[in-house]
């Protein structure tokens, strides 16, 4: 189970920084096709202020269950793991 938090928090991190960088392109892409005039029949071209509208809560979201899931793909710290695991008693002719 480690190992599939492991892979799908780093899927989900992945995915949420492209889901990003395409709203992003197609913002600045679409601001591009308006300027030159593409189109327009006329050929006219409009000068367009492209304003960076910040991401949506999905990528944030996605971003973080990402990090929460890497994080919990990884076991434990060693010494709380094994504290009991090696205790033992001694022989009752031990001094």
């Amino acid at each position: 189970m480690n190992q599939m938090n492991k892979i799908l928090g780093v899927v989900l991190m992945v995915a949420s920084v492209f889901i990003s960088t395409l709203e992003r392109m197609s913002i600045r892409l679409s601001a591009a096709l308006v300027e030159s005039g593409s189109g327009t029949e006329q050929g006219l071209r409009e000068v367009t202020q492209t304003v960076d509208v910040p991401t949506g809560l999905l990528v944030y979201f996605m971003f973080f269950v990402g990090f929460v899931l890497l994080v919990a793909g990884f076991p434990g710290t060693y010494k709380n793991k094994n504290k009991n695991r090696h205790q033992y008693e001694r022989p009752e002719n031990y001094q």
